[in-house]
């Protein structure tokens, strides 16, 4: 069984390597006391570090190799043996098989949870590599012919580029999008941006900002759902797609939903139709 050894903690070896100041760490820290947000995905998203940093010290701290997956060529039959789908959901990919040992670039090479259905699906074992996630999305859409775009999967033929002011044609209509203020908080530098999503999907979020977020970086949301519906605010990953111009200080932010948990992103579907439902009763 595949088990993680014990090391450092990441803001540690952070600190030692100075890539963050400690006022920097405790400002992390306060946020994962505060939301449940991990000290990684707030310093990615808030541009404290960098992806290749991060990955160095992963390496580091649990002494796992990093592989840069541009300078790999990949056998066909090797990236067959994972199914896309699995691919997709865990942002991993397959890159040497030697006997019953299948080599994986995973975006978080410490996901037990990830290695374990790899290896029931499988049958292999598994040995980790750490890779960039900006890496892996490329190799994903290379090797599997898919363009990942609002959380969906398109055949390489029909994809539509990313960035595009708007979403056209019947891809727009495979998640169904509802119309839903709900509060919302992003880390940018050193503050924490206030804003409401204009509609929301299983898929991905609209809202507005009153800053343009470069397109194609990871940021983490914080999900705030009335008291009654959920006590804890809600985290989500998510990856800029579409930035809008509306005025001098107001920006309309696209972004796909990368990572959240199935069941607070039921809960807050289930509240945005519940708020719609309501809203059409008193027309």
């Amino acid at each position: 069984m595949f088990t993680v050894p014990k090391r450092k903690k990441i803001g540690q070896i952070l600190l030692e390597r100075k890539l963050i100041t400690q006022d920097i760490l405790d400002e992390a820290l306060k946020c994962q006391h505060k939301t449940g947000i991990g000290v990684t995905q707030y310093l990615l998203s808030a541009k404290y570090i960098r992806e290749e940093d991060l990955a160095k010290c992963i390496c580091a701290q649990f002494g796992f190799p990093y592989l840069p997956l541009e300078a790999y060529e990949i056998p066909q039959e090797v990236i067959q043996l994972i199914p896309k789908d699995l691919a997709q959901k865990y942002w991993l990919i397959p890159i040497d098989k030697i006997d019953n040992v299948l080599t994986v670039v995973m975006a978080d090479p410490i996901d037990v949870d990830a290695i374990k259905e790899v290896e029931e699906k499988t049958g292999y074992r598994i040995q980790p590599f750490v890779g960039l996630i900006s890496d892996i999305v490329k190799a994903i859409e290379g090797y599997y012919h898919l363009t990942i775009k609002n959380g969906y999967k398109h055949d390489h033929e029909a994809a539509l580029s990313l960035g595009n002011d708007r979403y056209d044609g019947s891809e727009r209509r495979r998640s169904v999008r509802l119309n839903a203020k709900i509060d919302i908080h992003f880390p940018l530098q050193e503050e924490y941006r206030k804003s409401q999503t204009k509609n929301i999907s299983f898929h991905g979020f609209l809202f507005q900002s009153e800053k343009a977020l470069p397109l194609g970086s990871y940021v983490v949301l914080q999900i705030n759902l009335p008291r009654e519906v959920s006590l804890s605010p809600i985290s989500a990953v998510v990856k800029i797609v579409r930035v809008t111009q509306l005025s001098a200080r107001a920006f309309d932010i696209g972004a796909e939903t990368v990572k959240i948990r199935e069941e607070d992103a039921r809960l807050m579907i289930q509240h945005a139709r519940s708020c719609q439902e309501l809203s059409q009763e008193f027309r």
